[in-house]
Formats: C-alpha cells, sequence, structure tokens
C-alpha cells in the first residue's frame, strides 16, 4: 500500500503558509509602488502630473480591492439540529469506534449532510479558546454503503483531524477567497492591475492543492489501516460513482419538488431516478461534466484512480456499472433507525416542516399539471383554446413566442434564451392539452414529464425537439395530432 512522505507534506504546508504571507506582501508591495509616483513627481518635478493621478488613483484601486470581505454570518452550524445519540443510538456507537480504532477524540457533534459526502470541521467555543471537531454524514452514504464502508468513510474523516489538517485548512481557504475577491474587484480595473494577483493565485492554487492532495492520500492510508483497503477502495468507488448522480437527482428533481412545500419518498426516488433510461438533457449534462472532467493541477483531491492505486487496489473500468448492491439491499440505514425513520432525519435536518407527502406518482396530477394549467389559463397558449395542430406554427415563431406570451416583467433575454424557453413554454402546453383530452400525466425522477393514454405514451418535450430539429415532419405530426383528436 502506498505511504506518503510526512517531510513532503510538512515542506508544502509550509510553503502554502510562507505563500499567504506573500499575496499580502505582495499587495503592500503593489500599493507601495504606485503610491511612490505620485510621491516621486511631487518631490522631484514640482508638481503631480497625470502618470501620478493614475497611479494614486490605482494605489487606492488595489486598496479597495484588498479590503476585509465583511458580511453577515449565515447561520451557524451550532445552531443546527444535530442528530441525538439517544435518537441514533446505533450511529453514535460506530462513530465512537472508528474514533477510539483512529485514536483521535470523538467529535462533539455529528451532522446529517445532504450530498453524498462527509466532513470534518472545528467548531470554536468560549470566544476561540476552545476548538472541537464537529463530523457531518452525508444522508445518502447510509443507503449506499455498508457500515464498514460508511466506518472507512469516518476514518478517513477523522485522519485529517489526527493529521493536524484542520489547522492549516481555514489559512488555506481564507487565502484562496481573498485572491479571489481581488481578482474579481480589480478584473475591470485600468492598466491590468489583476494581473499579478491573478499570476500569484494559480500558483497558491497549484501549491495549496498539492498539499492538499498530499492530506487526502494521507488519510486514504489511515482509512485502510483502520477498516481495511478492500472496504476503503469500495467506499471509495460507490462515492466517486454515485454522487454525481445523487447531486443531479437532488438538484434538479428534489429541491424543486420541496420548494412546492411537498415532500416524496427520496431514496425510492433515487432508485428510480439510477434506472430511468432516458434522462433529461441538463441532468445527463450535470452529471457528464462532474464524471468526466479531466484532473487539474489545482484540485483539492487526487484522481479517482490514484487514490485506488495508492490503496494498491485494481483500477475500475469506466464501463463497470454502477455499483448499487447496497442501495438494493438497504446499505447501513439501521444505522438511521431504517429508512423511514433516516428520510424523517433528512426532511427534519434540511427543511423547516410543514410538508405535504406524495408518492412520486402523484405529483404530476397534483402539482405540475395544475401549475402548468394555472400559468397557462387564459394567455396566448390556453391548452383549452389552443389547437394541438398549432404546434408546428408555434415553434416557427421562435423567439417572438416567448415575447408574445412571457410574464410581465424586464425582459433581459437574448434572443437564444428566449427560443429556449418558448420551446420549454410549448413543451409544458403541449402536455396541457393532451391532459385535456383525456391524458393521464406521469413524472418519474430524471425524466421529462410524459403523458398516457390507453397504452398511447408520449414525451411532450420529446415531441417539440423532434420537430425542431425536423425528426418529425409538419406532416407527420398533423396526421399524429387528428389521431390524438378522434380519441
Amino acid at each position: 500500500m502506498g505511504t506518503v512522505n510526512p517531510r513532503s507534506t510538512a515542506r508544502r504546508a509550509l510553503l502554502t503558509l510562507v505563500l499567504w504571507a506573500g499575496f499580502w506582501l505582495l499587495g503592500a508591495t503593489v500599493v507601495a509602488a504606485l503610491a511612490w509616483v505620485p510621491i516621486a513627481e511631487t518631490l522631484y518635478s514640482g508638481g503631480l502630473g497625470g502618470a501620478g493621478f493614475f497611479a494614486a488613483a490605482g494605489a487606492l484601486t488595489v486598496l479597495w480591492a484588498l479590503r476585509p470581505h465583511w458580511k453577515f454570518r449565515q447561520r451557524r452550524r451550532e445552531d443546527m439540529e444535530s442528530l441525538s445519540p439517544e435518537r441514533f443510538p446505533a450511529l453514535f456507537a460506530l462513530i465512537e469506534d472508528v474514533a477510539r480504532r483512529v485514536g483521535t477524540q470523538v467529535p462533539r457533534k455529528v451532522f446529517l449532510a445532504d450530498q453524498a459526502t462527509a466532513y470534518i470541521a472545528i467548531e470554536r467555543r468560549w470566544w476561540g479558546l476552545r476548538r472541537e471537531a464537529v463530523v457531518g454524514v452525508g444522508f445518502p452514504l447510509f443507503a449506499l454503503l455498508s457500515r464498514e464502508e460508511l466506518a472507512s468513510v469516518l476514518a478517513h474523516e477523522f485522519g485529517h483531524h489526527a493529521g493536524g489538517d484542520l489547522t492549516l485548512g481555514p489559512w488555506v481557504y481564507r487565502t484562496r477567497s481573498a485572491i479571489a475577491l481581488a481578482v474579481d474587484r480589480l478584473e475591470d480595473s485600468a492598466f491590468f492591475l489583476d494581473v499579478p494577483f491573478r499570476l500569484y493565485g494559480q500558483l497558491f492554487l497549484r501549491v495549496s492543492g498539492a498539499v492538499s492532495r498530499q492530506q487526502e492520500l494521507a488519510a486514504d492510508a489511515l482509512a485502510a489501516r483502520t477498516c481495511g483497503p478492500e472496504a476503503t477502495a469500495r467506499a471509495l468507488h460507490k462515492v466517486h460513482a454515485l454522487a454525481p448522480h445523487w447531486s443531479a437527482y437532488l438538484r434538479h428533481d428534489v429541491i424543486p419538488i420541496i420548494e412546492r412545500s411537498v415532500r416524496v419518498p427520496i431514496l425510492e426516488g433515487f432508485r428510480l431516478f439510477l434506472s430511468e433510461k432516458s434522462r433529461r438533457t441538463e441532468i445527463e449534462s450535470d452529471i457528464a461534466e462532474e464524471t468526466q472532467r479531466p484532473p487539474s493541477p489545482w484540485d483539492s483531491h487526487p484522481p479517482f484512480e490514484e487514490r485506488l492505486g495508492s490503496l494498491e487496489h485494481a483500477p475500475v473500468s469506466p464501463d463497470a456499472p454502477l455499483p448499487l448492491e447496497n442501495l438494493d439491499s438497504g446499505g447501513c440505514l439501521d444505522l438511521l433507525g431504517g429508512a423511514e425513520s433516516a428520510e424523517e432525519a433528512f426532511y427534519t435536518q434540511m427543511t423547516r416542516g410543514g410538508l405535504v407527502s406524495l408518492r412520486w406518482d402523484e405529483l404530476g396530477e397534483k402539482i405540475i399539471l395544475p401549475e402548468i394549467a394555472k400559468q397557462l389559463t387564459g394567455s396566448a397558449l390556453d391548452p383549452r383554446r389552443t389547437r394541438l395542430d398549432s404546434l408546428p406554427e408555434l415553434l416557427r415563431e421562435g423567439a417572438g413566442l416567448w415575447d408574445r406570451v412571457r410574464p410581465a416583467g424586464l425582459n433581459i433575454f437574448s434572443p437564444e434564451a428566449k427560443r429556449q424557453r418558448a420551446h420549454h413554454l410549448l413543451a409544458q402546453w403541449l402536455a396541457a392539452a393532451l391532459v385535456e383530452r383525456g391524458f393521464t400525466p406521469e413524472l418519474r425522477p430524471g425524466a421529462n414529464l410524459r403523458v398516457q393514454h390507453e397504452g398511447h405514451v408520449v414525451e411532450p418535450a420529446s415531441m417539440v425537439e423532434w420537430l425542431t430539429h425536423g425528426v418529425w415532419t409538419e406532416e407527420q405530426y398533423a396526421t399524429w395530432s387528428n389521431l390524438i383528436d378522434q380519441l
């Protein structure tokens, strides 16, 4: 099994701190150099010229860009509701056991996160005089991992604490934020004042990324020693393969439903999402962007293949099927009292209550179609008044259709954005029009809205795309719409 050179990591960590100090020294040097121009003109030329004015303005601009970034703090983690050891004794027993095996302190609080990941952080108490670790475990990990695989994830996080990574991390984060803010504030300034900070930021990200990747490999090695390299490799594989799918599912399907004050069976929905053969374009794009992104020297984590190699584990084929065995068997949801108790804990942690519980197969009829009908009724796309065979003519309007039917308010979209919104609106109209003709809506996680009637299934969004790209001719659509009108 691969090992990490602690001296190399220490040298990189020291270099990161030096670069942190160097950033502020760079800022002071740039300000001093710019400020010296008007001073020198005044001393040696007897007055302030144009160059002096510009340099003085530049010095003030850089000072303004480097000012501290104060903002109202978001909800403090310690004010959030953490998981209770009385309610979840099995989970806390596992956490205590892993902490004992790693040889580190048991975290003071445990939180349930919404992503397929885990984290460890430092919580400061008593005006920063006391520092205690808190840990967060992603809700989907309980469904995707076995107990020993989850233990390896916890051991990895505890390894960051034991290795002192949590001390250096805040410095790196604050410096990255300061550099990014300085570049953003100086980006449109005259004389390319952002260039030195942009170049320095690239150097800092490269060095700090290398330190972070070494820390991740060290934490992986500790997890493997604690829970076994096989369990650690399996956990890495499952998180690597399934986290992008969970993130897309949560963003595109779950959160929009919760924002409608509706609660759905989230784990059942994820199973349906993974089994869906024809997912929406934006979902596939999000997943592909995450899974196909090439490694970068600025990444905070090593490539998945390198992490597996450090555990002396065989590489995983890109064509390998998704590792779903734990999702099908329930994973280690028993640590949260079972699937029903786990989902209750998730909604308690992530929402403020007051949600209406619905099944996935009820959403189309009870939520989505009523929203569409309310939006379109009385408009130029009223599903009761607009003829079904008018879709090709409406499509030809392009961006003009959006201008004709858009909601009142500021119109700032480009022609292409208007065209895309018009297409989306036409898909909604076609679905509502078909429901008016006796079709039943069907909404599955990840898929476009479908409607069906006596075995005849229609996906309105695909119908609009077929007409747009010539997969269907207008004559074929006219024949189809006439058949639908005769049903």
